[in-house]
């Protein structure tokens, strides 16, 4: 596997394996054509993400980079039709372009009863939510469809069943039950949160410094890597995409270059199940709440 590395959707479309996952706040756009210029070509963003659309629309505008090179990905949320095309088309005019490679459906929760989980309302506005999503892909306004945030019952529901799903994966929160489902039904998934959480409420919560137990730093010190490094070919390696946040160029070329080396030992079987072992504490480094919580 390279970087340059794509899987095969269900909608026929390819997606690389590794993007420039959302969330940059600060100097966006230096970051994005940062990013560009190494060689990403997959960008995860949101409307939610501040001015990052904009500022990735800038930036491809002036890497001379064609559109047919990029995979862009964006996200609309659990909410009325009439919402929902226009936040669709505020993000098409922000990344100045005429199409989206992938649409996901941000969360499988209805905001407005968000402290109901068992209001029938985030069942029912997820349907119609994913049945407009469906209709923009019909259009040809969108390549590819997803959802982020659902457990399997959840996207059990949907029809048709999404391309790509979208999940905070990593050692602390493997998801094995998203994995199968998807894996049956030849579903990618892409994973965020690899990076240790880009909230960093890690620095509050000792529990949640995943970078820093012992079978994954033990596998970053036998091959000079970071401990992010380590849990990039990890997850890599449970055939899970990777989107990990990077600001900084130093970062980004990291990403890109030492989970692909070629010259790097392969996790091997016993390091592999001490980080998958990780998985007993079942923590979000997010703090978010299980999907399958609500209706």
């Amino acid at each position: 596997m390279m970087a340059d590395s794509t899987v095969q959707l269900r909608s026929g479309v390819r997606m690389p394996v590794l993007g420039l996952g959302g969330g940059i706040f600060s100097e966006a756009e230096a970051s994005f054509t940062s990013a560009l210029s190494l060689g990403y070509r997959l960008f995860d963003t949101a409307p939610k993400y501040g001015e990052s659309e904009a500022a990735l629309g800038r930036a491809i505008q002036l890497s001379g980079v064609p559109r047919a090179e990029l995979f862009l990905a964006s996200k609309v949320g659990n909410v009325p039709r009439a919402e929902l095309l226009k936040s669709f088309k505020s993000t098409l005019a922000k990344l100045q372009t005429t199409y989206l490679d992938l649409l996901l459906l941000h969360s499988a929760i209805h905001q407005p009863t968000a402290s109901q989980p068992r209001s029938q309302l985030h069942a029912t506005s997820r349907a119609a939510t994913w049945k407009a999503i469906v209709a923009l892909r019909a259009a040809g306004l969108v390549r590819s469809i997803g959802v982020c945030n659902h457990s399997p019952r959840q996207l059990a529901m949907l029809q048709p069943l999404p391309d790509v799903v979208q999940i905070e994966f990593h050692p602390f929160l493997q998801r094995r039950d998203v994995l199968a489902f998807c894996r049956e039904r030849s579903i990618a998934v892409q994973a965020y949160g690899t990076g240790g959480g880009g909230w960093k409420l890690w620095r509050k919560d000792s529990t949640l410094d995943m970078l820093s137990t012992e079978p994954i730093l033990t596998a970053a010190a036998a091959r000079g890597w970071s401990a992010h490094t380590t849990v990039l070919r990890w997850t890599l390696d449970q055939g899970v995409c990777v989107i990990p946040k990077a600001a900084q160029r130093e970062h980004q070329k990291q990403n890109r270059e030492e989970p692909f080396r070629r010259d790097a030992a392969p996790l091997s079987q016993a390091e592999d199940a001490a980080i998958s072992r990780l998985c007993a504490c079942q923590r979000s480094l997010y703090r978010f709440r299980d999907p399958d919580e609500y209706a």
